[in-house]
């Protein structure tokens, strides 16, 4: 049943409880396994590195007016000792707090205020090679604005176990992290996201010959991947971090007559060609329909949202990275820009075959209050009030015709190409009044909603 009163981790726990909805079965077809595997294979990352002039390695440390300074391209173990020494224990965000635990991290760390380094990222190029590595076509002439965030030490057993960024702001998007050829074995940052899983071993990259001049390593990563650092067995692995942001478009200078080639394992085209494979065949959806995709990634949306005002949607694309980047752009340049919605997935079971009510909203619902006795159940509220559609909905549950006044529901069949994901779970708040009044929680995740015609005029209007 619906219970308004439920928090996250209650929320959580029940829906496993329930099972598969079957309106949210993946549609089967070879071409579609194609796409998805395709999809599945965009890489959340990009890594290499960065040759430096040997004064970008001076760094300048200490919390006194008595700051030392430190050449990390000739460091003895001694001076890298005293730098360990100089570092607070580095914390880790959990929500918008920061935890000391040195059973899941053991390093240390300098905040900005003290340390300094004479390495310029806005002109290295190293901002370039993160544009074209996670960023797709157009969207790689996007600028980017990298804010100097800490340095870290992880000493002889020091590690920090698999875990995500906490952003910083709406417009942060994902973090760089330089590593330092300082001595040092193990200290593997391992990257984990969809199944996947990818090592970034810095000290091998530093220690290849074939690599020209004094350089670090750097590899950046969306905010919303996970990864770790793996146990340092011997020296000292020294990094700093820079969180990066998107520039609001008032700041940005486009660069329209630069074509970037894309990086390995950016993969539109693949996306676009397999998407037009599976348009092409003449058996798939033969009278037209619908296509839906779970957004993959993890998104800094608003805490609050005006009810009848809030254009997150519309921003939302945007601000798509990576793998909903790629696809956002191959059915744009096939068919037609996707349209986003919210979801909303009932509670509440349609008889024995697990089916529940699923609503798609054309913007993040923010209800001012529900009744739990007098009120219809939520997933009509949301089709007769807030422009909400039902989605593969059995028609022996459909409810009757409109009463006066009430928007009639309709009912859309969705072809789901991949799933709905709680990455891009938003909870808005509300009223609850029944027996007595509580705070209810309503649960929404982001999807993009494809309209399909038949053969030969696959191209329609927007949803």
């Amino acid at each position: 049943m619906f219970d308004p009163s439920s928090d996250s981790e209650e929320h959580d726990l029940y829906q496993l409880q329930l099972g598969p909805n079957p309106s949210l079965a993946l549609t089967q077809h070879p071409l579609i396994e194609t796409l998805r595997t395709t999809l599945n294979q965009t890489l959340p990352y990009c890594c290499g590195a960065m040759t430096l002039s040997p004064d970008s390695f001076i760094l300048y440390y200490g919390k006194t007016r008595e700051a030392r300074r430190l050449d990390l391209l000739h460091a003895s173990p001694e001076a890298l000792d005293h730098l360990q020494r100089s570092c607070d224990p580095a914390t880790f965000g959990v929500g918008q707090e920061s935890v000391l635990d040195p059973a899941y991290r053991k390093a240390g760390k300098l905040d900005r205020k003290n340390f300094a380094i004479n390495i310029d990222v806005e002109r290295s190029g190293v901002l370039e090679a993160v544009r074209t590595g996670l960023f797709l076509g157009k969207e790689q002439g996007r600028h980017v604005r990298a804010e100097l965030y800490k340095l870290n030490v992880y000493g002889q057993g020091s590690f920090f176990k698999a875990h995500k960024d906490t952003p910083r702001s709406g417009a942060m998007f994902a973090s760089l992290v330089l590593v330092f050829p300082t001595a040092h074995t193990g200290g593997t940052l391992v990257v984990t996201q969809g199944g996947g899983r990818w090592t970034f071993d810095a000290a091998s990259i530093l220690a290849d010959g074939s690599l020209p001049g004094p350089r670090v390593a750097y590899i950046a990563f969306y905010g919303d991947t996970e990864h770790e650092v793996t146990e340092v067995t011997s020296g000292h692995r020294v990094t700093i971090t820079y969180n990066l942001y998107y520039v609001e478009d008032t700041e940005l200078n486009r660069m329209e007559n630069v074509h970037v080639m894309q990086p390995v394992g950016s993969n539109h085209h693949e996306v676009k060609s397999t998407l037009s494979s599976l348009l092409d065949d003449p058996g798939f959806l033969p009278n037209g329909g619908i296509l839906g995709f779970g957004l993959r990634h993890l998104y800094p949306l608003p805490t609050t949202f005006h009810a009848d005002t809030d254009n997150t949607l519309n921003v939302l694309k945007t601000r798509l990275k990576g793998v909903d980047a790629a696809l956002y752009r191959a059915c744009s340049e096939l068919l037609a820009p996707p349209a986003l919605y919210t979801v909303f997935e009932s509670h509440t079971p349609l008889g024995k075959n697990g089916h529940r009510a699923l609503v798609a909203c054309p913007r993040i619902v923010k209800m001012d209050g529900y009744d739990t006795e007098d009120e219809p159940p939520v997933w009509e509220k949301l089709c007769r009030s807030w422009g909400g559609v039902l989605l593969n909905f059995p028609h022996e549950y459909l409810p009757p015709s409109a009463a006066d006044g009430c928007k009639p529901i309709h009912n859309w069949v969705v072809h789901w190409v991949t799933p709905l994901s709680d990455a891009s779970r938003v909870k808005t708040r509300f009223a609850a009044y029944g027996n007595e009044p509580m705070i209810g929680y309503l649960y929404q995740r982001i999807c993009m909603l494809l309209k399909v015609g038949p053969p030969g005029s696959r191209a329609l209007d927007l949803l």
